[in-house]
């Protein structure tokens, strides 16, 4: 079923080009320009199927980083955390969550009602009744520390700090760099995560926090996360670069 449905989702752009070309004009030449013409019809084909082939799920939001930002190492769903942080990949864990919820009242919004004590559960009462109730905290349980619902990491080695970003991007302006070059050299920065290693992050105190500034990066997450779901970005060192069973790209 899945190699059916692949071959009716898939186009052989060049094949269905020279099938609809009339026999007096199938000329080398001729198809190569039209081949051309073709091309950004098939990238937005490509583009197109390739993001109704993926959601907001865990597992296809790593894919997805992985296969843009992480090209060098191939993302296999099955591992646990800790085998995708051995192998250098992108992957996604829970953020700090809260121990209790706080669930405001609109008359408390706008009366600014007294603060709601804060019920913890201790060992020693184990035996009381209102254990097995959930209780409410304050405002007060939220000021100290930033929520998130999810929380990317991601390795070092493919992190690119703003002063290395910058150098590299000065370097294409020397006239020896030949047109190939500086257009691959584009063409990497693009996927580049870069991060300012002298700014702290905005909105999380721990220290392997970034911000990662990339705007690529931020609009894929934003595309297929949930809407009203927030992230943070950390990274994490990346010490196995020799690990034999580490998949490479060919």
């Amino acid at each position: 079923m899945e190699n059916n449905l692949k071959k009716y989702t898939t186009i052989d752009w060049k094949r269905a080009l020279i099938m609809l070309m009339p026999p007096v004009l199938r000329k080398k030449k001729h198809a190569s320009w039209l081949q051309v013409l073709l091309t950004p019809l098939s990238n937005i084909y490509d583009d197109t199927l390739y993001k109704m082939q993926h959601t907001g799920q865990v597992v296809y939001l790593e894919k997805v980083l992985n296969e843009l930002f992480n090209k060098e190492r191939v993302y296999d769903p099955n591992l646990s955390t800790r085998q995708k942080a051995d192998l250098g990949l992108i992957f996604i864990d829970d953020a700090n969550r809260p121990k209790v919820q706080y669930l405001y009242t609109h008359p408390e919004i706008l009366e600014g009602a007294d603060s709601i004590d804060i019920y913890t559960r201790n060992e020693e009462d184990n035996d009381r009744e209102f254990n097995s109730f959930l209780y409410l905290s304050s405002d007060l349980d939220f000021s100290t520390t930033e929520y998130f619902n999810f929380r990317i990491n991601i390795p070092d080695d493919i992190l690119k700090t703003t002063n290395t970003y910058l150098n590299e991007v000065n370097s294409m302006d020397m006239v020896s760099y030949p047109i190939n070059k500086k257009q691959g050299m584009l063409e990497t920065m693009s996927d580049a995560l870069v991060y300012d290693e002298n700014q702290a992050h905005p909105y999380s105190p721990h220290p392997d926090a970034v911000k990662i500034q990339t705007p690529r990066f931020h609009k894929v997450v934003n595309f297929y996360k949930l809407v009203a779901k927030s992230y943070e970005t950390r990274k994490y060192t990346y010490k196995n670069s020799e690990v034999p069973s580490l998949k490479t790209r060919q």
